[in-house]
Parts: structure tokens; sequence; C-alpha cells
């Protein structure tokens, strides 16, 4: 109940709202309205209560809860987003999640991961307060070809829902990672999985964890020189739960750009791609390979000339910037 009033004072925000008014809207005693409101004040939210007014949101602490949430989703996620103050991996969760309309997207948000993962196994920092960890779940009726160039689209999302919200667009390096001057803000992580006799997809989930609210210092030694975070970039630390909702709603667009195969999003993608122009090193197992990155494919491959004048196009591995002459 809780979350629900929550949503009610958010949607009036500034406004008072009756407890007869919360109570008929809820079904439920006035009484009970009244017995959240004092949990919600206990918690840190500041809501001012005035006899004969009702009840009015003054100030919400930054929360990933789905009363800071839900009122500003531009379509209903009601029954398709879930908050946990903290979880092993939001991927790992989403492979479980029990779902009852493979038609809706699915988005579960975290405070703070203890087991977070990023590509190839490695492990992914995410600390309470600091950051969003959020995994979006999809249930495409598609080829799992086509399904390998989603993870682009979801890089497009967030530096989308980062310009609406910090006021800057951040940099793209082929092929998903999120950079501010150099350093990464965000990681992302694309799973599947198919089923065995038909090849069809069963689902897909992309997890996101974008550094929010750290100080250089707050890094781990190993990745100090790496990181960034949105608020060295901004100089002011962005609300996460603000950040959260423009995000969930630029994926819900890129999702139905994918599956409508918009090429505007290509055109964003490839505007923001700081490894077009420069040179750089292709990393495929063991192998080190010198190239320059020319252009972008229409399925979003990489393409590159490499030091004898073949032209290749990637689509898989790991690319370095080298340097920033052409």
């Amino acid at each position: 109940m809780k979350e629900q009033i929550l949503a009610l004072l958010h949607q009036h925000i500034g406004q008072y709202l009756s407890g007869a008014v919360i109570s008929r809207q809820l079904g439920v005693s006035r009484a009970a309205v009244w017995k959240s409101v004092q949990a919600l004040q206990n918690e840190g939210w500041e809501i001012e209560a005035v006899t004969r007014l009702g009840y009015r949101l003054i100030a919400a602490p930054d929360r990933l809860t789905p009363g800071n949430i839900l009122p500003f989703l531009k379509r209903d996620h009601r029954d398709s987003l879930f908050c946990y103050p903290t979880i092993t991996s939001t991927n790992d969760r989403a492979k479980t999640l029990s779902v009852p309309d493979r038609r809706q997207n699915y988005y579960l948000a975290a405070e703070e991961q203890t087991g977070g993962r990023g590509r190839r196994g490695r492990s992914f920092y995410s600390p309470a307060g600091q950051g969003l960890y959020l995994t979006g779940l999809y249930f495409p009726d598609i080829s799992p070809l086509r399904a390998s160039r989603f993870t682009a689209y979801i890089a497009v999302a967030i530096c989308r829902a980062v310009e609406e919200v910090c006021g800057f667009a951040p940099g793209i390096k082929w092929p998903n990672d999120i950079l501010w001057e150099g350093k990464k803000l965000c990681g992302i992580l694309t799973e599947m999985a198919l089923e065995s006799e038909s090849g069809a997809i069963q689902y897909m989930i992309t997890g996101m964890g974008i550094n929010i609210a750290q100080d250089p210092e707050d890094f781990p030694e190993d990745i100090r020189d790496l990181a960034g975070s949105l608020k060295m970039a901004c100089g002011k630390t962005p609300r996460r739960d603000t950040l959260c909702a423009a995000l969930i709603n630029a994926l819900d667009d890129v999702y139905d750009a994918f599956l409508s195969e918009d090429p505007s999003v290509l055109e964003y993608y490839e505007a923001h791609c700081v490894t077009l122009g420069h040179a750089v090193t292709i990393i495929i197992g063991d192998q080190h390979i010198p190239a320059f990155a020319e252009a972008l494919s229409d399925d979003f491959g990489l393409t590159v000339r490499y030091e004898d004048g073949r032209r290749e196009t990637v689509y898989a591995g790991e690319v370095s910037l080298r340097s920033r002459e052409a």
C-alpha cells in the first residue's frame, strides 16, 4: 500500500490529497492510509499532513522504488516493475521471473548488487546508493541473428536518458561502452535463451549498470583510472529514480524501434560513436590487430581498414582506441 500511496502523491505533487480520497481510490480504510503515511515518514519521505486538507508530498529520498518511478513512466508498468534494496544480480533474477504476459516489457531495478556481472564473466562494481542497476526482460519474436544487434539499441537508450536528465549525451565506444572523456560510465550485458528444438528465442535480457554518484576515490583502485560517473561529468549528482524512469521510457521506445528496424537509432548511434574515425586495436581471443575504424554497417557492424589495406566488417570481439589520430 505504501507504494500505491506514494504513486498517488507523486501524481498530485504540490497538492493535498485527503485521506478519504486516498482510501476510496485504494479501497482501504483511512486508518490504514494514516498508518502507511507514518511508515513512509519514518523511512525518510517528507509528507505534510494537515487537518481537513490531507497529505502532500514535499520531498522524497532518492530511492529506487515503484512509488518513486511509476508516476513518471509513459507506459503502465504497475505489474512489470520490480525494485530490490539488495540483490545478487538483476540479470540472474530476471531469468527466474514468472511473467503473466509475454507481450509486456519487464524491468528489475536494484539499489545494490552483490554479484553484478559484466561481459566475459567479469564482476561489475555495484555499490549501494551510488549507481543505477537495471535489467530489461523482453520476449521478441525474431531470429537470434537479429538479437545480436539489440545491445546497440540499449546503448542509444542510455545515452538518450542521460541526455534528458543530465543535459549532455555520452559517447558510445563500439559496440556498447558508454563513455565520458574516455572514462566508462556504464556497463551493458545482454543475454538470451533459445529453445533447443526450434532455435526460437525464449527471452532476451539486458542488464545495465550506470555509475551515478561516485567520486574518483570511490572506485576500486584497479578501475579508478578507467571509470567515471555522472556526478563527475555533471558536477552534481542526478537523482537515480529520475534517471531510472527516463531510462525505462527510452528502453520501451528503442525496443519498439528495434522490432520495426527504425533507421533513426542507427543514425543516433553513428552520431555519438567515438570509435569512428580513429585508430583502433581489434581484440579477438589472443589476437591484437591494429586497424582504422571507418564506418558502421546497417546492422551495427564496425567496418575497419587494416594496415595492409584490407577492409572487413566485424561483429564480435573487443575494440580499444589506440589514438585520436586519423
